[in-house]
């Protein structure tokens, strides 16, 4: 159970913070590689956005089909060419990448959460696409530092995004690399609506939903944290929301039968993975 004393009253952006300014404390608060891997969360680097976005579409006409972990999907992209791709080559490539990025062939526990979400309301599925991309995508997460933080409003370009992605991994990639890297990141975030605009791209705020809510506060718990640290954890900041609206989401969330709240009398107490097990049918991410 998810359960942190608010000491002092400490402010919620302060704990922010905290958490960025050691490495490897942004996305995952002690973690534990092994436990994360089970769950779905991929470490390692590289990734589909040195070529492609989040695919969006194509994950909404896949998912329209077929669950993740369904037996035939493999046949729904090769065979029946659902994502109607040119050639085989662009077929099997298109297959592995949505596999990489949602665990759509090779089944997870975050994945099949995403499935059983994303059939509940539709205008959570971008949040909820880009929160299993967050997850699966160590580059897209690295991306993050230059959209999160910003007002809606502020001006978003690739270099922003590069420069960012320069600093974490100094020298790796070469400037025409970063520059398709940057751009496939922006073209996710504008993806999800934390951006808009095709070239002269700028920051809004996204729609957040109670279910978008509840996947968030999942990811954030199996990342680790908990009570107002999982509030203030960066899988509760895609969100775009204050303290007080987010414990408005969960509690619609909780109405749902997503997770349990408790907020009051200096705690606040966020049980997500167990109830989340029993509600959508994901036994794998009630242990712990």
């Amino acid at each position: 159970m998810d359960v942190i004393d608010q000491a002092g009253n400490r402010d919620i952006m302060a704990l922010t913070g905290e958490l960025d300014g050691a490495e490897g404390q942004g996305w995952f608060h002690h973690p534990d590689n092994a436990t994360l891997r089970r769950a779905g969360f991929r470490m390692e680097p590289g990734g589909v956005h040195l070529s492609k976005t989040m695919m969006l579409a194509e994950l909404a006409t896949l998912l329209h089909a077929a669950p993740p972990g369904a037996a035939d999907i493999q046949a729904q992209v090769l065979e029946a060419n659902i994502l109607g791709k040119r050639t085989g080559t662009a077929r099997r490539l298109a297959l592995a990448r949505l596999n990489t990025l949602y665990g759509i062939q090779t089944p997870n526990p975050i994945a099949a959460v995403l499935g059983k979400l994303w059939q509940r309301r539709p205008d959570s599925r971008p949040l909820l696409a880009l929160l299993c991309a967050l997850a699966r995508e160590p580059l897209l997460r690295d991306s993050a530092d230059a959209v999160l933080p910003e007002t809606s409003g502020t001006p978003v370009r690739w270099p922003d995004i590069a420069a960012k992605l320069e600093r974490k991994h100094r020298g790796r990639y070469s400037p025409k690399m970063l520059k398709s890297l940057a751009q496939n990141c922006a073209s996710t975030w504008t993806q999800s609506r934390h951006l808009r605009g095709k070239v002269n791209k700028r920051r809004t705020a996204v729609l957040a939903t109670p279910e978008a809510a509840a996947y968030a506060a999942l990811l954030g718990a199996l990342a680790g944290f908990g009570g107002p640290a999982l509030l203030a954890s960066p899988w509760m900041r895609t969100l775009d929301r204050s303290e007080p609206e987010l414990l408005n989401l969960l509690r619609s969330a909780e109405g749902a039968g997503l997770l349990r709240l408790r907020a009051g009398g200096g705690v606040i107490e966020i049980n997500v993975r167990r109830p989340m097990a029993e509600a959508l049918g994901v036994p794998e991410i009630g242990d712990g």
